[in-house]
């Protein structure tokens, strides 16, 4: 795929956006949403599917809006309230450690530097470029395994990590052309490119995809390629 024909696809998806019913598109009400929800929301997120993480932001976020109300609660109210998200002990940690280090270091506020955002332990670079794009409107990507699956279905990028698909997106796009990439994508791998049953019939944007063809036929090929989504979706 050509640049050009990246660029009029995603301007399609951006003019179906609004008729999708996606997981993801459902964090825009479901709270209060400040740079700190979102940085939590973040992290209970990884290894989680939308829905999950959306319960037990709200069950979270009903109890305590601000580092500082959250670290009046403990270890194990945090872990009750966060179940059953993946690694859900770890998390529960992971938010009572990064609650302290914003109220000792950055006076409970969370930074918009990446590098400041870096220096959290706790926040990698994943992490730190969602919470750049959602919470403080930057022109940056953050790819996760929607946009690392999608992307190399389309043949736009050929690459095996979302690490790597990051790395090749920043050399091949402008900051502008980042802009959004994540939100749209993913709520369009979630609800059309669906990793497990695309609904290829219904895509915008079918006449860019390079597998397009092979998922037409139908028999062997397809089964082919829809291996090969679901091995482009596994978590790295």
């Amino acid at each position: 795929m050509e640049k050009i024909d990246f660029i009029e696809a995603v301007e399609i998806l951006k003019r179906e956006y609004s008729k999708w019913e996606a997981p993801a598109k459902r964090f825009e009400d479901a709270y209060e949403r400040t740079h700190y929800t979102i940085t939590v929301s973040v992290l209970l997120s990884f290894r989680t599917k939308d829905e999950v993480t959306l319960e037990a932001g709200k069950r979270l976020f009903s109890r305590a809006m601000t580092p500082y109300d959250m670290v009046r609660l403990d270890k194990e109210e945090i872990e009750r309230l966060i179940y059953p998200v993946g690694f859900y002990r770890k998390k529960a940690k992971s938010i009572l450690d990064i609650s302290k280090e914003l109220i000792e270091r950055f006076d409970g506020a969370v930074p918009s530097e990446e590098d400041k955002l870096l220096s959290i332990k706790g926040i990698g670079p994943k992490a730190a470029n969602i919470i750049l794009e959602s919470a403080f409107g930057r022109s940056t990507v953050a790819v996760d395994t929607h946009l690392h699956r999608i992307l190399n279905l389309w043949g736009f990028i050929e690459t095996s990590t979302p690490e790597e698909s990051f790395k090749e997106l920043k050399k091949r796009l402008l900051p502008h052309e980042q802009a959004g990439l994540n939100k749209l994508l993913v709520s369009f791998g979630q609800v059309i490119c669906k990793p497990l049953a695309p609904r290829c019939q219904e895509c915008p944007v079918l006449d860019f995809c390079s597998e397009k063809l092979v998922v037409k036929e139908g028999g062997e090929a397809a089964e082919q390629i829809l291996e090969k989504m679901r091995f482009l979706e596994k978590p790295m």
